[in-house]
This record gives structure tokens, C-alpha cells and sequence, in this order.
């Protein structure tokens, strides 16, 4: 079939998304080259294979592939087993991903063929006005438009190193090598340090049994001995727990639109740009929606930093008060008191918050500032697992497997060393060191070889955050592209009408890219930024 042709590069979430919408949007002959080194439709991170103990931190009700509209089915229709208030392994979403691009292959419209590519793309090209792709094995294909939605990147699991594990996402990391009699220190204390844990635990054969008065956790014996320890030294809190399925959050009466247009207006009148102050000027709207949901005066912040200037005599001492702060944070989630509301305030503040940090709209130090401190403070509060792994993570502190050694963790290398200077006597030695934090995007260091050429080439380059008004500036890692359609920029500052990013290549240049699931029954910006990419694609020769 003659017509355009178009690769996307990178098949997950928002690959499937974007392969959708151009299929309801076309109207004309198209060919899409569907690439993914994985899997089709559920990609890296969700791919079928993995194991059934790695489960998503969202219920089953809030997910969705299908875009408003489409004849593709929600999560919960399709898996016709698990209630909206689930929280079902990640290889099931998985599944459904795959189901729904196969089903998109086979009922594409006459003029729009879906071809599948399994393989890696190494290289990108321009070359006559078209687009050459290689592939690791040799293969190349061209394309018109090249969208990319490379997500994680592909799986290239590392192996075990002198006892260290890079960053990575759990099930390509090489878990099952450490031996059962190994002490393993984690740095991290967030969803992959819960990952990590289930693997070396139930991974390895250990079971948890509820007893009358609570749970416990029974060994195999194969288990190592896990050290744990971050910057707040709290692992993240549990979601709360929903009796029904989750609805959007009430629309925000003081974190609103109208609100940040009047702040923008202010900042250009004194400072001579556009550009906002994110804790001086909208994290207290912030969180006046959350101490509006709770009822009374709040402090998030000794919820997410309850250790902060806090000493500890013994390592002993502070076990017992992370053990009560944990315990006390199931019994909040399994009431849905007004603490986990105001939390789930802040979960649905997310959607705006785009609408201030994308493309430069924060001041270059407060963008640093929402990267380093108050993203991670918030995931902390409110994108944490379901409450039972909480519950778990305490029988296994309880059982002695897993120990926190306590706030503003050290790690040492040679030997593997981990200590809270808040802990007396905590210093610990190690055999393994485990890095549980998600990898940083970085453009200029790419991970992949397709990144690292399209770098040296000048097809793209990173995106740095610059004050008009004072020159200061702040380089992201992420990767430069226009507002929608999402168009990559060049070195020289060009946007390219043909070659597009989206999802987790463009983190900090936009924020929280990494969802890959829109709401059932919402125009999700998930939707929307594929959409946005489909038509622009569609309605250029």
C-alpha cells in the first residue's frame, strides 16, 4: 500500500497509544512500523514474562489503554477477573497492553496497516527527505515520520558486578544471583526497593501468614539479609484503600488555572518573566487543597519527613518508631481517614502541575528545587504500594530479613558500607550493594545507542531551563521538544516537523512522563499528547 509511512520506535503505553490514534485518525493509506525489543503493546516495564509477585501501585479501575471513543476495552472489562479496587501483577496489564495491539492489527481500517517489528533500533538517519532506521541485527527499515516512544529504554539486563546492581527496574536487575547467605544493602527507599524486597523474599520462597493478632512472615532460608536506607529514611506510605473504584478528586478551589495565570501576570510585572517560584508561590496552594481535604491544620511534611533533626540513640530506638510510624500508616489507609484524603489530594494535584513545569515554566533553581525535593516528597506521600506490602514490609523488619538503618543514609564502596549519622551504632558492612532508585533521564549520557547517536548527530539535544530575565539556567537531562505535537528540537534549535518524543525521553523537559495509562472514561493528557502527535503526523506530506 502506497502512502505514508511512519515508525514508532518503542511500543509500551504511549507507543500503543500513538499507534491507536493515528488507526482512528487516518484517512488516507498509511503504514505504521510497530517497534518494540520486548514486547508489543505492554513494552519493558510491563512486558508478560516477569514475575507475578512485581504488581502495580494503581488500582485495576484506574487504567486504561483506550482512549475516549475507541473500541478497544478498558483493564477491567477485558481482565473480566480482578475488581476495580485491585491491584493486579504488572504481566496482567501487560497482557491486556498485547491483547489490545494485536486487536488494533487486526481491525486497523483498510487504509492503515500495523506491521509489528521485534528488534532494537540503533541508529537513525536522515536520507532523502525520508528516515532510515537500523536495527541491532542488521535490518534497516524507512519511514516519513519517526516517533519516539523508547520509554525505559530496551532491556539490556546487567549482570552482577563485584557485588553491585546498577539501577535498573526490578526484573531486569540480576536479583537471583545474590547468594541466600549475603548481606545486601539498598539505597532507596521507594516502589523499586519494594520490588527489589518482594524478589529477595517471596521471590525466594518466603511466605506471610496472618495470625489473630498480626501478620507474620515465614522464611525459606534462602533469603539474604536486607539493609535499606535513604535521604528521609521512610519508606514510601500506602495508598489508601478504596471500597469502591477511585473517582478524579474534587476540582481544586484554590490550586486552579485561573490562579497561575494570575501568578505568571505578577512574576513578568516584577521579575521580567513568566517564569514561577514553585515553593514560594504554588506549593502553598498545594497544600492549602490538602489541608482543605483533611479537615484541619496539616504538615505534610512531618508525614514525609518525620525523622528530619531527629537523633537516635540506638538502631534499636529507631526501629521501634519506624516500626510505629509504618504500622500506624496501614491503619490509616485501611480507614480512608482524612489523612489519606489529603494525600490523595496531592495525587490529584498531578494534573496540573505539567501546566507549571513543563518546557521551563518554573525558575531554573526552583526547577532543580521541584526535581530534587518536592517530587520526591510527594511521590513519598502519595504514589506508594498498596497497604498490604506496608503491612508485609513490617513482618519482614519484624523477622529480622529487612532492617532501615535510618535518614540520610550513607553508602560506602570497598567495602560495601551503609550508616545514618541520625543512628548511633548503625554502620553496617555488606556484600551486595542494590541502587533502588529509578535512573536518572539524561540525554547528554544516553543509555541507549539510538540516543547517543541522535546526541552526536544533532538530531536532538537536552533541554536547559533559562531565565530570560537573568540568564541563569539549569540543564534538565531531558530531551528538548516543542509543546504539542511533541516535535524533538536540534542542536541548533530547530524543531524537526518530522522526527517526535514521547514519554520518559522528555522527563524534566516535561514532568511525570512515566505513567503509561490514562483514566477509563477521561481525556487523559495520555490521550491527548498521542492524539496531538497522530494528527500532526497525519496532516503533513
Amino acid at each position: 500500500m502506497v502512502g505514508l509511512s511512519v515508525a514508532v520506535v518503542g511500543v509500551g503505553p504511549r507507543g500503543l497509544s500513538v499507534v491507536e490514534r493515528l488507526a482512528i485518525r487516518a484517512r488516507t493509506p498509511v503504514t505504521v512500523w510497530a517497534i518494540d525489543s520486548v514486547e508489543h503493546g505492554s513494552g519493558r516495564v510491563w512486558r508478560t514474562d516477569q514475575p507475578e509477585w512485581f504488581t502495580m501501585n494503581a488500582t485495576a479501575g484506574e487504567v486504561t489503554v483506550a482512549s475516549p471513543g475507541s473500541h478497544l476495552d478498558g483493564f477491567v472489562e477485558w481482565s473480566g477477573t480482578f475488581a476495580p479496587t485491585d491491584y493486579p501483577p504488572r504481566r496482567t496489564y501487560g497482557a491486556y497492553l498485547h491483547a489490545m495491539f494485536r486487536r488494533l492489527c487486526e481491525q486497523a481500517p483498510p487504509n492503515v496497516t500495523i506491521r509489528p517489528v521485534r528488534g532494537e533500533v540503533t541508529r537513525l538517519s536522515p536520507s532523502n527527505g525520508r528516515y532510515v532506521l537500523i536495527l541491532s541485527d542488521g535490518r534497516t527499515l524507512e519511514a516519513d515520520k519517526v516517533v519516539l516512544a523508547t520509554g525505559h529504554g530496551p532491556s539490556n539486563p546487567q549482570p552482577l558486578v563485584d557485588g553491585h546492581v546498577a539501577a535498573d527496574i526490578a526484573p531486569d536487575m540480576p536479583l537471583d544471583d545474590i547468594p541466600a547467605e549475603a548481606t545486601v544493602a539498598v539505597r532507596g527507599l521507594g516502589l523499586s526497593f519494594y520490588d527489589v524486597t518482594r524478589a529477595l523474599t517471596i521471590g525466594r520462597g518466603g511466605r506471610f501468614r496472618r495470625t489473630a493478632r498480626h501478620l507474620r512472615y515465614l522464611p525459606s532460608g534462602d533469603e539474604p539479609r536486607i539493609l535499606a536506607g535513604s535521604r528521609g529514611g521512610l519508606p514510601f506510605l500506602a495508598r489508601t484503600r478504596f471500597d469502591q473504584a477511585p473517582e478524579a478528586a474534587p476540582r481544586p478551589t484554590v490550586f486552579t488555572p485561573a490562579r497561575l495565570d494570575e501568578l505568571r501576570e505578577q512574576a513578568l510585572r516584577v521579575r521580567g518573566s513568566t517564569k514561577l517560584d514553585f515553593a514560594r508561590e504554588v506549593e502553598p496552594l498545594i497544600l492549602a487543597e490538602a489541608r482543605a481535604a483533611y479537615g484541619s491544620d496539616l504538615r505534610p511534611d512531618d508525614v514525609a519527613r518525620p525523622f528530619t533533626g531527629r537523633v537516635f540513640a540506638t538502631p534499636q530506638q529507631f526501629r521501634a518508631r519506624l516500626m510505629a510510624t509504618l504500622g500506624n500508616d496501614v491503619d490509616e489507609a485501611r480507614k480512608a481517614g482524612p489523612l489519606k484524603a489529603a494525600l490523595e489530594t496531592l495525587r490529584a494535584t498531578r494534573p496540573l502541575l505539567p501546566s507549571v513545569v513543563d518546557f521551563g515554566g518554573l525558575l531554573p533553581a526552583s526547577h532543580e528545587d521541584f526535581l530534587t525535593r518536592f517530587a520526591p516528597w510527594s511521590f513519598i506521600l502519595s504514589a506508594g504500594p498498596p497497604d498490604s506490602h506496608v503491612e508485609q514490609l513490617v513482618a519482614l523488619i519484624e523477622a529480622g530479613v529487612v532492617d532501615v538503618v535510618g535518614p540520610a543514609a550513607r553508602f560506602g564502596d570497598g567495602p560495601i558500607t551503609v550508616e545514618s549519622p541520625q543512628v548511633a551504632g548503625s554502620f553496617r558492612t555488606a556484600d551486595v550493594f542494590v541502587d533502588a532508585r529509578v535512573p536518572v533521564t539524561a540525554v547528554r549520557h544516553g543509555r541507549t545507542a539510538l540516543l547517543r547517536g541522535l546526541v552526536a548527530d544533532g538530531l536532538v539535544r537536552e533541554f536547559v531551563n533559562t531565565d530570560p530575565a537573568t540568564g541563569e539556567s539549569f540543564a534538565t537531562g531531558g530531551m528538548a521538544v516543542t509543546p504539542a505535537p511533541s516535535r524533538v528540537v536540534d542542536r541548533h534549535g530547530t524543531p524537526n516537523p518530522d522526527i517526535y518524543a514521547i514519554g520518559v525521553a522528555t522527563e524534566h523537559t516535561r514532568w511525570f512522563t512515566q505513567v503509561g495509562t490514562g483514566r477509563p472514561g477521561q481525556d487523559s493528557p495520555f490521550c491527548r499528547e498521542a492524539d496531538a502527535i497522530a494528527i500532526d503526523i497525519l496532516r503533513r506530506p
